[in-house]
């Protein structure tokens, strides 16, 4: 459940404040008919009232006013992925997930860093197509093209180390991966984002930046600092259970390497970044993206939400309704 137009659920805090004015307002009449003609017109002026009559209409109208205020809000529950032609550019980003991920060169590590600068990256740049892969020694899909930044970052979100077993990095699978994810009946520019700190132990990414250069260009972000930081061991209440070592005992220091994300970007038609603390290359890639050839994109994904605002509205026209037809009056018999 979520709703579309949250903030008209403020308005419920107006109720209480309706009542006490209702109440207010009917003990100044009482007084006001006190002062006019005595204890004897306030008591004939009351004779005709029935208070728990008047005490149901109150409370329907309230009531109602509640319903149609919550439907006002826009209820939704429940959703789901449907294919919509877009138009704009083609953006995949393809976010390294490996161990060295954790490495602390940015607080509280690489990834957390990655992640920032990735939803940086989509405040910037509304009605482009984004798909996100998550990569180790694999590469999987964790977002299809989608113009729904929402459902994105709902993807984004819950990405963590350790999600994929596979270990190692292989860039090249990650590219091959952004390449089967683009589509291929539009005429928009096609773009690929890498966030890594290059570390990679398999695949070959200059070839399968050399194999699809023509198809799509290639700008990658480097996470990490050439001098580097050892790789933290977490217990899974958080806390830090040591380093990571090689098979010799020897402290792992995972280190950025620029050289190769340079070498990729150069040789896909990019450029290549390096991840700072106030996200200067994002600005850049930014105004990189926007200077990008827009298009119709067919089999981009939007989340669809579900309406449920109609179950609320008609109960509380009815209420409303109710409260108005009561009479405040009591019914004498003949």
């Amino acid at each position: 459940m979520r709703f579309y137009n949250q903030s008209a659920l403020y308005l419920l805090l107006l109720l209480p404040i309706l009542i006490a004015l209702y109440i207010i307002g009917a003990r100044l009449i009482k007084r006001r008919l006190a002062r006019l003609g005595g204890n004897n017109l306030e008591r004939l002026a009351q004779a005709g009232l029935s208070y728990s009559k008047r005490r149901l209409k109150l409370a329907l109208t309230i009531i109602g006013i509640a319903f149609m205020i919550i439907a006002l809000a826009r209820p939704q529950y429940g959703s789901e992925l449907v294919k919509v032609k877009t138009t704009g550019s083609q953006v995949i980003i393809a976010l390294d997930i490996s161990l060295s991920m954790l490495a602390g060169d940015f607080y509280p590590n690489r990834l957390e860093k990655a992640k920032r600068e990735i939803i940086s990256l989509l405040e910037n740049i509304p009605g482009e197509n984004v798909g996100l892969i998550v990569f180790t020694g694999q590469a999987f899909v964790q977002c299809p093209l989608t113009v729904d930044y929402g459902a994105f970052r709902m993807f984004l979100d819950v990405v963590n180390v350790g999600m994929i077993s596979d270990t190692g990095t292989d860039i090249e699978k990650a590219i091959e991966k952004a390449a089967e994810g683009f589509s291929n009946q539009s005429s928009a520019d096609k773009v690929m984002v890498i966030f890594t700190d290059g570390e990679e132990q398999d695949g070959d990414a200059l070839s399968a930046a050399q194999k699809y250069k023509d198809q799509f260009r290639i700008f990658t972000i480097g996470v990490g600092t050439p001098n580097g930081e050892p790789i933290p061991i977490r217990r899974p209440d958080g806390v830090v259970d040591g380093y990571k070592k090689d098979i010799d005992g020897q402290l792992v220091i995972s280190k950025l390497n620029q050289r190769l994300l340079s070498d990729i970007a150069s040789v896909a038609n990019g450029v290549s970044y390096l991840a700072t603390p106030g996200e200067e290359e994002i600005k850049s890639l930014v105004n990189d993206i926007k200077g990008l050839k827009k298009g119709e994109t067919e089999g981009s994904f939007r989340r669809i939400y579900k309406e449920e605002y109609q179950y609320l509205l008609f109960p509380g026209i009815l209420f409303m309704a109710l409260g108005m037809l009561i009479s405040e009056r009591k019914k004498y018999e003949n």
